[in-house]
């Protein structure tokens, strides 16, 4: 192996640290930093994904909402029409009529109801309701988004039999706003969820980089130290090499 060589292996690993920014490039590093360095970059992969799914189900409850919004403005007008039909001023052309038009409105309820969806999935109608939030080990919370079938149901029997039943308009209204007081707060505790995530996540990185980062000051230094060290070995064995050449030319020079 020639001088240089043996310059470039002694700085190869100090230089492979500033290259790569890592103290830790192989088990031969650290052993045990290397383990744990694992350890905890699985713990943050877990950490972001499990926020990356409780904004998804964020998303989701987002929809839900919306949907509902439309189906309480949609029965506020039914109770609004209805009770502009049960005025005894009205003729039965008039209150055809508005049955008409609520059943515009039922039609509407059904199609919300059946039509809500979030990746493909309907949210309204009780067909998906229970999703889990994956969190950080796989598991989190349960949303439940109940089944607002009946309310469509409902108010398509209204609308069929004319009946203008205010007692059963204002039990699907106070139905729909209890589900989505219920959905506001599961999307705030989604929201803690997610944000909780997210600062474990960065407390972790943060201790990770302290284990398996590199010092550049001190690995600069370090590669700067070996290059003069190296150098004046590589001189001194030139040196060496000189001084023998001429101790040998003196003793041909002697014997002739």
């Amino acid at each position: 192996m020639t001088v240089n060589n043996i310059a470039r292996n002694q700085m190869s690993d100090a230089m492979m640290r500033v290259g790569s920014g890592q103290r830790i490039n192989s088990a031969a590093d650290d052993a045990a930093g290397l383990a744990i360095v694992e350890d905890m970059t699985a713990q943050i992969r877990g950490l972001d994904q499990g926020e990356r799914n409780t904004r998804d189900m964020q998303s989701m409850l987002n929809v839900a909402e919306g949907g509902l919004d439309g189906v309480s403005d949609s029965l506020n007008r039914i109770r609004e029409l209805s009770v502009q039909a049960l005025n005894g001023t009205n003729t039965d052309a008039q209150r055809e009529m508005i049955q008409n038009e609520i059943a515009q409105l039922a039609d509407g309820i059904q199609a919300a109801v059946g039509g809500t969806q979030f990746n493909g999935q309907n949210v309204l109608d009780g067909v998906e309701n229970a999703n889990t939030a994956a969190g950080p080990q796989g598991t989190g919370p349960i949303v439940n988004i109940n089944d607002m079938s009946s309310i469509a149901q409902a108010m398509t029997a209204i609308a069929e039999d004319g009946s203008f039943d205010l007692d059963a308009i204002d039990n699907a209204i106070a139905q729909v706003s209890e589900e989505r007081a219920s959905l506001g707060a599961m999307n705030n505790r989604m929201d803690y969820t997610a944000n909780a995530n997210s600062v474990s996540s960065l407390n972790l990185a943060d201790a990770r980089s302290r284990i398996a980062d590199a010092d550049i000051a001190a690995e600069m230094m370090a590669v700067e130290q070996d290059r003069v060290v190296n150098e004046m070995q590589v001189l001194l064995q030139q040196q060496e090499q000189e001084d023998e050449q001429t101790r040998v030319q003196s003793v041909l020079q002697s014997g002739v």
